[in-house]
């Protein structure tokens, strides 16, 4: 159902040009990385599926147009060496953001778009393979005039994140949640969206976009992992940050379970991290009759985003492969990362397990700025429901846990007719998540209710047992306009009609009750 729903949102594409809003000011101290004008979108003006792709996702993810940069740059995957890459990516963009200081300061992250170049240069082991990670370029534009790596060495690129918490011996930022200022200066978080097909570039923001319904849990789902493989080159053969995250105190309630990566399916797979096989990955490698939400894939292997664009090349890369089998995003190296540390899972899982966008959650996770390592997939994916939280429960707008006539007065008002729109708060009326709330959304709802009257509102905000002076105080707060929207904490205590509101006519109904000493509510039996 949900696959309809997204076509008929490119079709919509299609037909209207949709004015994405314009960028708003908003103060450093509150842009955070979840806002659509937080980034700049980039696209390939040589390729036009690259500015088909462009124009989607800008109305798609309300990116404004002051915010999309389109480069004419070359369509192979790899670019030859610093000089070309400084040429048609990161020199254009930085100069963009230098000449614009209005826009720097609204931009926390960049999106390397559909059907760009990947990677460039010549690494320093396995040389016939990849190169360095332009997306990690990206993420630091200060010095890539000069040559790549992880560590200052030959008067190169310095290359650690300070952003990123382990580096201090935390799990997620000892401030918080990174905002626009208390992010480290001319730094970006940066996701690569790239695939063999427009469509399948497209399929990866599609399956973000149903993560992201907050109706959408990874209730009774499981992380796998796999930390360990006799031919992994380190002492004792293990991927020690895997084990670390897998062992963490502070994800008590991700529920790890481990898998030969070799030789088992992972069914309900919301994660899914091991080691350490370099090539000949297929579809078979992640069949399974029961796929979970296939959140994120992530195998510490030596050229696992080498490509994005193929399925076979290179004898079969990971990521490609993982992203072909449904993940909705992927971690891979685009060249031989050599040594020591990739992005570190409990980082990136702790931020996402925040609520926090994929976007940040992989920028926080990875140590270097100007290396090997490139995290794909939509930028603004995020999780509402973790694993130990249980989806709400369809058509029971007011959350008592079950769909009773309190839930009928609020279908009614939400009631928009097709292709019509209405509140959030409606969301748990649609039914067949078409966006509207119509005919076909009260067959579903039909189906759900359960009966019952449900909790009487009572008007006795401060629950004293009597309907006073207090409460009337309280009512004049919670007072909305005519029609459903969302109630502010304890105020449903006044909506007696049950229409999601709270307006004249239950002003009237607490008159009736004012000076009252109430019995216990009626509840459901």
């Amino acid at each position: 159902m949900w696959r309809s729903s997204l076509l008929a949102l490119r079709l919509g594409f299609m037909a209207v040009a949709l004015g994405a809003p314009p960028a708003r000011a908003t103060d450093p101290s509150q842009r955070t990385a979840d806002l659509p004008d937080s980034w700049l979108v980039l696209y390939n003006l040589n390729n036009p599926d690259s500015v088909a792709w462009a124009q989607w996702y800008r109305q798609v993810r309300g990116i404004p147009e002051s915010h999309m940069m389109g480069l004419a740059a070359a369509l192979d995957e790899h670019l030859p060496d610093l000089a070309a890459v400084q040429a048609q990516i990161i020199g254009p963009v930085h100069d963009l953001l230098t000449a614009d200081p209005q826009l720097e300061q609204s931009i926390m992250g960049i999106v390397l778009g559909y059907d760009l170049p990947g990677h460039y240069g010549t690494p320093l082991v396995n040389p016939d393979t990849g190169g360095f990670s332009v997306a990690d370029a990206l993420q630091d534009m200060t010095d890539d005039d000069r040559p790549p790596g992880p560590f200052d060495y030959q008067g190169g690129q310095r290359g650690y994140n300070y952003d990123c918490p382990t580096l201090s011996g935390h799990v997620l930022p000892s401030g918080g949640r990174l905002t626009k200022a208390t992010m480290a200066a001319n730094r970006y978080m940066v996701m690569r969206i790239d695939a063999p097909t427009l469509d399948e570039a497209m399929q990866l923001t599609e399956r973000a976009l149903v993560l992201e319904d907050p109706h959408h849990s990874l209730f009774g789902e499981t992380a796998w992992y796999d930390y360990y493989d006799p031919v992994f080159p380190s002492g004792n053969h293990e991927w020690y940050w895997l084990r670390n995250a897998v062992e963490a105190p502070e994800l008590p309630d991700l529920p790890w379970a481990y898998f030969n990566s070799h030789a088992q399916e992972t069914p309900q797979d919301a994660f899914r991290m091991a080691i350490y096989q370099l090539t000949g990955w297929s579809a078979a490698n992640f069949a399974t009759s029961d796929p979970g939400s296939r959140v994120l894939a992530f195998d510490l292997n030596s050229f696992g985003a080498v490509t994005l664009r193929s399925l076979t090349a290179y004898g079969g890369l990971y990521v490609p492969n993982a992203l072909g089998a449904g993940y909705a995003a992927g971690i891979g190296a685009t060249g031989e990362p050599q040594c020591c540390q990739s992005p570190v899972p409990v980082v990136l899982l702790a931020a996402l397990r925040e609520g926090w966008t994929l976007g940040e959650a992989y920028y926080l996770s990875n140590p270097f700025n100007d290396w090997m390592w490139t995290g794909v997939g939509d930028p603004f994916l995020r999780l509402p429901l973790w694993f130990n939280e249980a989806p709400p429960l369809q058509g029971d707008v007011n959350g008592d846990g079950t769909v009773n006539l309190r839930d009928v007065a609020g279908f009614r008002a939400c009631l928009s007719g097709p292709g019509g729109t209405s509140d959030p708060v409606c969301q748990p009326f649609d039914f067949d998540g078409d966006g509207d709330y119509d005919l076909a959304d009260f067959a579903g709802f039909q189906r759900a209710f359960t009966g019952g009257t449900g909790t009487v509102a009572s008007g006795d905000y401060n629950g004293d047992g009597n309907v006073d002076i207090v409460d009337y105080a309280a009512l004049r707060e919670c007072q909305t306009s005519m029609g459903p929207t969302t109630l502010a904490s304890g105020c449903d205590v006044f909506d007696f009609d049950f229409d999601l509101d709270v307006d004249l006519q239950d002003f009237g109904n607490l008159q009736v009750r004012f000076n009252t000493c109430l019995a216990p509510p009626e509840t459901v039996r």
